[in-house]
């Protein structure tokens, strides 16, 4: 494989760094308008231009949709999952198998620097996207009902699935994002576009936030910053 393949197949497998909200907010919005034939710009006209591309992205990692964008069956179970018990069955079998890594080791007792090596290790990338995919995948594994240490969510408890239905158009929010677990390196050396990233939760930020801040990100790489 070319030094470009490469790099372009380890890309595909960095997991999502997207909201998790904005990843609810597209299964409620196909719960209401159906299932597309493919995923694609026109089917993401409420997210912007970036929120949309990382949508993408964790939707392609979850291999919910294929390269081309044809949604897998795995996507209609999602879509089709309205009942709070079968939502969180549905997406644990997903999160098992994408994350098997994670999976391997015991999430329930794990200590937080177990819990950050098997992560890095499983899936490296850039520190600030690091911090990024694991708040994805702790507040996904949280809505799928999977047992996390309380030490690496640092004390906070995660919410079970209720197993009451919960129709699309009054499904509450997920809970908060648990804190990032990963230690903050010394702030000398960084570049001011990493200790942006360091700073900002996406889960806390609506789309149009998202978008300014990844316009920003842009303007610091052309500068070098």
């Amino acid at each position: 494989m070319s030094r470009g393949g490469a790099e372009r197949a380890k890309a595909a497998r960095t997991p999502p760094y997207t909201s998790y909200r904005t990843f609810r907010t597209f299964i409620d919005d196909l719960r209401e308008h159906g299932v597309p034939s493919r995923v694609d710009r026109s089917v993401l006209t409420r997210f912007s231009g970036v929120v949309g591309s990382q949508l993408a992205h964790a939707l392609r990692f979850l291999r919910l949709i294929d390269e081309e964008g044809r949604p897998d069956e795995r996507l209609r179970a999602l879509v089709e999952a309205e009942d709070a018990a079968l939502w969180a069955e549905t997406l644990l079998a997903v999160l098992r198998q994408e994350y098997a890594p994670l999976f391997a080791i015991d999430l329930e007792a794990a200590t937080p620097s177990h819990f950050n090596a098997a992560f890095r290790k499983a899936f490296p990338a850039a520190e600030a996207v690091v911090q990024k995919c694991v708040t994805f995948f702790l507040y996904a594994a949280t809505d799928a009902g999977v047992k996390i240490s309380g030490r690496v969510l640092k004390g906070r408890k995660p919410r079970a699935a209720s197993s009451r239905p919960r129709p699309a158009a009054t499904r509450p929010a997920p809970p908060p994002p648990p804190p990032a677990i990963l230690p903050p390196r010394p702030a000398e050396g960084r570049k001011p576009s990493e200790m942006l990233l360091m700073q900002l939760d996406p889960n806390e930020m609506s789309d149009e936030q998202q978008a300014a801040v990844w316009t920003l990100m842009k303007y610091f790489k052309s500068r070098g910053l």
